[in-house]
């Protein structure tokens, strides 16, 4: 598996060793030509945490195999960033056109511990999935400004769609086409409707209609799991070529900018996506944790789809202010909404502070016997669902909503239960 003797902190060490246990696809057919490039850190903070680059040629090999060789109008479709494990590395790897042959440069961030093992494996490929809400995020920002009437009408608008679409097959292909999930299975169920088996009422394809919309609804009843038709649900990566403006601390009312670039369902094309949008990423609790941009479009960015590019400018990353996220291979809600992105509807709030403790090694190797002592000791003292559910009730209860003392005071132990 590798060396590990090096590790010191017990639940680090826990955590490296499932690392060669991902489910992944290996790729032995192809030798690729890994070397190192430095990580961009500024101020303490590292902007292309997890974040590596590879070359178009092995992005469309490795495309092909993965989701099956796709053809837009132009030209065939290729991935713009895996998620890997290579040895003792991990994170994702992007495409870079200055890059040939099978090759990939790899950054120290994503060095988590040796390994003699040289074989590329990718655990999944960049695409395009619709974006949607979930209670936290609704809670966040309704307390930043969002009337509750947006979320109702949105809720009963998807009520009225599924009803429909189980009994209209253009309604279903629609909703189906548009409501995307990360698995893409949407698609294939699309694709069956498309071929006429909803029209003969084939048993087989309307079961798996009514399935759907009861899925659907389930996870509204429980999760508030809304879905945005303006917005996407795609991987974070890094600029670059350090086109983009990052956040500065002394001009906090200027929007730090992103790049987009999503397939169009209708059309199989990239669209760019310009103006304001929300960012945001799961678990959202802190009031900070949901922030306005403004996506612009780079030409020398183009070659990059159905992934969100953050800056590597600016006095801090973007991706840690958002729940502290990092790039190596974190998704992102992208929410382009006009309703939702008008002048005054939402107001960014200062990001919370996210670096995390570092705890005392121990003077010794680390023993299987501690790793069983931690993961009991972890699920003995388990309560982050407890906390986030008190999170949740108290932010309702409060006329100021996550903003509340009391609410400070829950977000301060989930915290400190996250990080063990």
């Amino acid at each position: 598996m590798g060396h590990f003797s090096n590790i010191r902190i017990v639940a680090k060490n826990a955590s490296r060793l499932g690392q060669c246990f991902s489910t992944t696809k290996t790729f032995k057919q192809f030798k690729v030509e890994p070397s190192k490039i430095p990580d961009i850190e500024r101020h303490g903070y590292c902007f292309s945490d997890g974040v590596g680059r590879m070359s178009p040629i092995l992005a469309v090999l490795i495309t092909t195999q993965m989701i099956g060789s796709r053809r837009t109008t132009s030209e065939t479709y290729m991935s713009s960033c895996f998620q890997f494990r290579l040895g003792g590395h991990k994170g994702v790897l992007v495409v870079s056109p200055e890059l040939t042959n099978c090759e990939i440069q790899m950054r120290e961030s994503q060095m988590k511990f040796w390994s003699p093992h040289k074989d590329l494996e990718i655990i999944r490929c960049s695409q395009f999935a619709s974006a949607s809400l979930n209670r936290q995020l609704i809670q966040v920002m309704s307390s930043l400004g969002v009337p509750d009437d947006f979320f109702l009408e949105k809720l009963k608008q998807i009520l009225g769609d599924f009803s429909a679409a189980v009994s209209d097959q253009s309604k279903a292909q629609e909703l189906l086409t548009k409501h995307i999930d990360p698995n893409h299975m949407t698609l294939e169920i699309a694709n069956l409707v498309r071929g006429g088996f909803m029209k003969t009422k084939e048993p087989f394809v309307i079961s798996l209609m009514h399935l759907w919309r009861a899925w659907t609804i389930k996870y509204l009843k429980e999760k508030a799991k809304i879905t945005i038709d303006d917005g996407a649900f795609l991987l974070g990566v890094v600029d670059e070529t350090a086109s983009l403006k990052g956040f500065y601390h002394d001009t906090e009312d200027v929007l730090p900018e992103i790049f987009c670039q999503v397939t169009d369902v209708n059309t199989d094309l990239p669209r760019v996506i310009t103006g304001p949008v929300i960012v945001a990423r799961n678990p959202s609790l802190h009031p900070g944790d949901v922030r306005l941009v403004e996506a612009v479009d780079r030409p020398q960015l183009h070659h990059l789809v159905d992934v969100v590019v953050f800056p590597q400018t600016g006095d801090r990353d973007l991706p840690s202010m958002l729940s502290g996220g990092d790039l190596d291979g974190d998704d992102y809600v992208i929410i382009w909404d006009k309703e939702l992105t008008a002048p005054g509807v939402l107001v960014n709030e200062s990001p919370a502070s996210y670096k995390p403790h570092i705890p005392e090694p121990l003077n010794r190797d680390v023993t299987i016997q501690d790793i069983t002592e931690f993961f009991v000791n972890y699920m003995k003292n388990d309560r982050l669902g407890a906390i986030a559910n008190a999170h949740l009730a108290w932010a309702d209860k409060s006329d100021q909503g996550v903003k509340s003392t009391i609410c400070t005071f829950v977000r301060v132990l989930w915290y400190c239960r996250a990080a063990g």
